[in-house]
């Protein structure tokens, strides 16, 4: 059986080899994934690993390649959500964080 590795936006590979590196945590520990490289300001990495938990873990153990191609990205959770809405989001999505709020809201945004 061949193994093929998990394609991933460039910079979120790039947080991926960050939060590695600083040796902080076992990869297999994606909250603490998601939390460092928010820490380390690699956002969407955070998002990413958030979003997509059975590709990383798939990731984990068949590795990761980088991708450029818009046509390759799949669009987070957060940002389909609201592409076809005319809600307002007050922050770019590159600066959210898991739990942030959609409209300055109180509740954060969820999957509906």
């Amino acid at each position: 059986m061949e193994r093929k590795k998990i394609e991933v936006p460039t910079e979120v590979l790039t947080g991926l080899e960050a939060v590695r590196l600083s040796g902080k945590t076992n990869m297999f520990d994606a909250p603490r994934v998601i939390e460092l490289a928010t820490e380390m300001g690699h956002v969407a990495t955070a998002f990413w690993v958030y979003d997509n938990r059975s590709l990383y873990a798939h990731g984990i153990f068949q590795g990761f390649t980088a991708v450029d191609s818009p046509s390759n990205r799949t669009p987070s959770r957060h940002v389909a959500q609201h592409s076809a809405s005319d809600r307002k989001v007050d922050k770019p999505f590159d600066e959210r964080k898991p739990g942030d709020t959609c409209e300055g809201g109180e509740n954060p945004c969820v999957v509906r």
